[in-house]
């Protein structure tokens, strides 16, 4: 999946990886949370660059939808936000958003090859 395109890193302003050291626990994690936790970060992370993947196809095209575009900038923020504020040891959660944004992404990998 590397060579996919919402694998291929793209300009953009929230970085995928500006989070990790931000929500760092405070001591270290049983391996199943810290896997867990990298897991959900990643799959919100490429996410992330979907958006912006979506976001320069709209842009470079004929008739560029701001409304679109600004809608997409408002989920790039919304997912950052949750990617910052993500506590390794709710487990709960991290599980949730983790198959959350694994849906989210095979739809916008879907808009992307539409486009």
């Amino acid at each position: 999946m590397a060579d996919h395109r919402c694998g291929t890193p793209v300009d953009m302003e929230v970085s995928v990886t500006e989070s990790v050291a931000h929500n760092a626990p405070e001591s270290a994690l049983p391996a199943g949370l810290a896997v867990s936790h990298q897991t959900a970060l990643d799959i919100m992370g490429i996410a992330i660059v979907c958006y912006s993947v979506l976001i320069e196809q709209e842009e470079v095209g004929p008739a560029p939808d701001a409304d679109r575009v600004a809608k997409w900038e408002r989920e790039i923020e919304v997912v950052a936000e949750l990617r910052r504020t993500l506590d390794p040891r709710d487990t709960a959660r991290v599980q949730r958003l983790a198959d959350e944004h694994a849906v989210l992404v095979r739809r916008l990998d879907r808009m992307i090859d539409d486009h």
